[in-house]
């Protein structure tokens, strides 16, 4: 019986030390096996503040699919315009919609407008509009400045579907307060639009009618100028090419004849004194197509021709040539 109890006691001392000893650490665990998670097609929204985690799809059951949505293609665009005093940088970007072929397809296309100061990042975002197409488009042009450049003046362009000339066609004046960045209509008005670059106000030239206005838009003069440049108002030809002297006291434009005859077009440049009244040709009968686009100078012009290689010409004696 005593030995009987002694084996028993030994079996139990060595079932509790057994119990009571360190695993060997170069045992070999079992690897637990992970099954693949299963992701919903339409996760459960997630809690306010909850970080966005990345969600890998593994299986899904045999009735669903998945449907990649991709974004429509477009072509994206931008133009700069630096400030005559390098102070402030004019941005148009255009985004029109492009079908797979590449070419332009669809029913709107997106225009932005931002000026910003380069040296302390000042910035105002002018335009942001989807605009709809029709016979061509629209983009902010034209921007001309006044003397102090406290103020931007721009004009709606319109690009059409086929053109003759190069003149083209504008639609409204706009006025963009550089300390505000408030957009001021100053006129919806068609043809060529410029303000005076001492804010006195407005020049429209619209077919075979230049008129004077103030800024809050009324007409305060109209300058013939068909009959003192030998032109009819029914004849072959477009004027174009609006631009003001730097103080104000004078406009130049061209006008484009022969029109119906691409090969056989020919621009005459006018300047107008609006002191005394006075139109007179400085240019005629040049073959080709030239607008003015800028009067740097008091006695300067700066021309561009149909491809946009520029040219320089003289007010007073006329002199034509290449821009350096």
């Amino acid at each position: 019986m005593n030995r009987w109890m002694n084996k028993l006691y030994l079996i139990a001392c060595m079932v509790m030390l057994a119990g009571c000893s360190t695993p060997n650490p170069s045992a070999v665990v079992p690897t637990a096996v992970i099954q693949p998670m299963q992701v919903s097609p339409t996760p459960p929204p997630r809690s306010a503040g909850e970080e966005n985690r990345l969600l890998v799809q593994t299986t899904l059951p045999d009735s669903t699919s998945l449907v990649t949505e991709t974004a429509p293609k477009t072509s994206h665009e931008e133009w700069f315009y630096a400030s005559p005093d390098s102070q402030w940088t004019v941005q148009v970007g255009v985004e029109f919609p492009l079908a797979a072929d590449g070419t332009i397809s669809g029913e709107q296309y997106r225009v932005t407008l931002t000026v910003f100061r380069p040296d302390d990042g000042q910035r105002w975002n002018v335009l942001d509009d989807q605009r709809p197409f029709g016979l061509g488009y629209t983009l902010p042009a034209q921007f001309h400045w006044s003397n102090d450049g406290n103020r931007l003046y721009f004009v709606e362009h319109g690009v059409p579907d086929g053109a003759m000339t190069m003149v083209g066609f504008d639609c409204g004046l706009y006025e963009v307060d550089l300390q505000s960045g408030e957009l001021i209509v100053l006129s919806s008005e068609c043809g060529l639009l410029r303000a005076a670059p001492n804010e006195s106000g407005f020049a429209v030239l619209n077919g075979d009618r230049l008129t004077l206005h103030r800024l809050t838009g009324e007409v305060v003069r109209e300058i013939p100028f068909v009959d003192l440049l030998e032109l009819t108002s029914n004849s072959d030809w477009q004027s174009g090419g609006l631009v003001w002297s730097p103080d104000g006291n004078r406009l130049a434009f061209a006008v484009l004849s022969n029109i119906q005859q691409p090969e056989a077009i020919a621009t005459t440049v006018a300047v107008v004194d609006l002191n005394s009244g006075v139109v007179r040709p400085v240019l005629t009968d040049r073959d080709g197509q030239y607008l003015p686009v800028e009067w740097r100078e008091a006695q300067t012009l700066l021309m561009i021709d149909e491809v946009g290689l520029q040219y320089r010409l003289n007010v007073e004696t006329g002199e034509f040539e290449p821009a350096p």
